[in-house]
């Protein structure tokens, strides 16, 4: 028996032996539009937008966290789990409530993040993470690499990106930029100024109106593209497919550009031509279509 009592408390006397999670809960005062950065390696990453004037932080530090560093003052709240060997590794569960009108900045390498209930701009950049966010934030930029991107709510300006995964935007309008490798790809909102949409082997679909001077671009290898606009659109189409097939509910069929390609295009307007579509594909089908 002395011997088993000997050997536990050999171990923890040990650096490092008999980790176990903990437990955090931690607040301070901050500014209702100032920034907060957050660092979590892996695990997750929830931000919740509140009324208050402070950032409050809970949640759990995995085996191998040294402690949660929360510094700053109330202009730029910083969020850190420290570890003390490989971050990777080490996952951790924070939730995180701030002020609702503040900057939001995330790094990570494999946590998941959400943000929700917040107005100021949201950046969130991981490598094996999904990212959503929902709520009003003005502006949003959520890149990944392996994970999908989802972001629902009436920003005015969306980059959303990722290598592996899917890319889907509700309810913008303004400008949006988004693209994946492979992967769906969707964008559904309200009246668009700008838009870059593009995929590699994954399917682009965009529905919304084209505001007056509208700029809107879609282009794919192999996936198909799929456009439903409103019936009175008024715009320039630029249509070109190397192999893929094309229906067009707004003008004329596509034809081939000579007899010795398989490559079709289609070049022509609707209203008084206020805005400029752009569809290319390599093999993938382009489908424009009437709105209900």
């Amino acid at each position: 028996m002395r011997t088993v009592a000997a050997a536990v408390l050999a171990l923890a006397a040990m650096p490092g032996a008999l980790q176990a999670q903990y437990k955090v809960d931690e607040k301070r005062t901050a500014s209702p539009d100032g920034v907060v950065s957050i660092e979590n390696a892996a695990g997750s990453i929830r931000v919740i937008g509140w009324s208050r004037s402070e950032v409050a932080v809970t949640g759990t530090l995995g085996p191998g966290a040294e402690g949660l560093s929360f510094s700053g003052g109330p202009k730029r709240t910083q969020i850190e789990v420290e570890t003390e060997r490989d971050p990777n590794g080490v996952s951790s569960d924070l939730e995180i409530h701030v002020p609702g009108g503040s900057r939001i900045e995330i790094n990570t390498f494999g946590a998941s993040i959400s943000v929700s209930e917040v107005t100021g701009p949201v950046s969130a950049e991981g490598v094996n993470s999904s990212i959503v966010v929902t709520g009003s934030p003005r502006e949003v930029s959520a890149q990944t690499v392996n994970g999908s991107v989802d972001v629902t709510g009436p920003a005015a300006r969306v980059h959303a990106e990722t290598v592996n995964g899917s890319v889907t935007v509700k309810g913008a309008s303004g400008v949006v930029e988004a693209n994946t490798v492979n992967g769906r790809l969707s964008v559904i909102g309200g009246t668009f100024e700008r838009g870059s949409l593009e995929a590699v082997s994954g399917s682009v679909r965009f529905e919304g109106a084209l505001a007056r001077g509208a700029e809107i671009a879609a282009q794919t290898v192999s996936g198909s593209v799929e456009f439903v606009l409103p019936a009175a659109v008024s715009a320039n189409f630029s249509i070109t497919t190397f192999s893929g097939d094309v229906q067009n509910e707004f003008g004329p069929a596509a034809r081939r550009v000579s007899k010795y390609t398989t490559e079709k295009e289609i070049q022509f307007s609707t209203g008084n031509g206020d805005a400029q579509v752009s569809i290319q594909t390599l093999s993938g089908s382009i489908t424009l279509r009437r709105r209900p």
